[in-house]
């Protein structure tokens, strides 16, 4: 791994745990220094800003939460199991992640464009899975609910449902048993 790669893996890193314990607003880029051990200049010559800094921390967790779904999902053999394991594991992962970066929930709850904008960063990706899942489980035959041309619009009602649920989960309930009576919802069904 070269250098650069070393030093900006170090920076969010402890970025991470600084956000972790002041949250945004009583963060500093020299808190941050401090906790990585290295100059604040080294700081601006990989971000900016603090807020931008932010935004790499949130963008990775916000990754690692797809790749875990997508890994969870490719487990699955069939598209309607591999689509009910994306859609709880991506909810799960979602609560997990927002319960360890509070910062991250208290900045969506007071600013909700916060979370449309990052939402905006994975959609495409969330779509075109979404779609091969669908496209696969057209070809088996197994996904008989929806038609080749339901698909543009049965991926956007999938993502939908997911950002939805997220959203209940995140502003509205603290509640983690009710993640768990989703994810029963979806896999057994109503």
């Amino acid at each position: 791994m070269a250098q650069d790669d070393l030093v900006r893996i170090a920076i969010l890193d402890a970025a991470k745990r600084i956000f972790q314990r002041w949250g945004l607003n009583k963060s500093t880029m020299e808190d941050i220094a401090r906790e990585a051990v290295k100059g604040k200049s080294t700081l601006y010559y990989y971000f900016k800003t603090k807020e931008e800094l932010f935004d790499a921390v949130v963008t990775e967790a916000f990754n690692a939460v797809l790749q875990t779904a997508r890994d969870a999902a490719e487990r699955e053999f069939s598209a309607k199991d591999k689509l009910k394991r994306y859609i709880v594991v991506t909810i799960k992962e979602s609560k997990e992640m927002i319960g360890l970066y509070t910062i991250v929930r208290d900045e969506v709850k007071r600013n909700h464009n916060f979370l449309d904008k990052l939402r905006q960063k994975f959609t495409e990706m969330e779509k075109a899975y979404i779609r091969q899942i669908l496209t696969l489980g057209l070809r088996t035959k197994e996904l008989a609910f929806i038609s080749e041309d339901e698909i543009t619009m049965a991926t956007a009602t999938i993502l939908g449902v997911i950002h939805a649920l997220e959203l209940y989960l995140l502003l509205e309930n603290d509640d983690t048993q009710q993640i768990d009576m989703a994810a029963r919802m979806i896999i057994n069904g109503i």
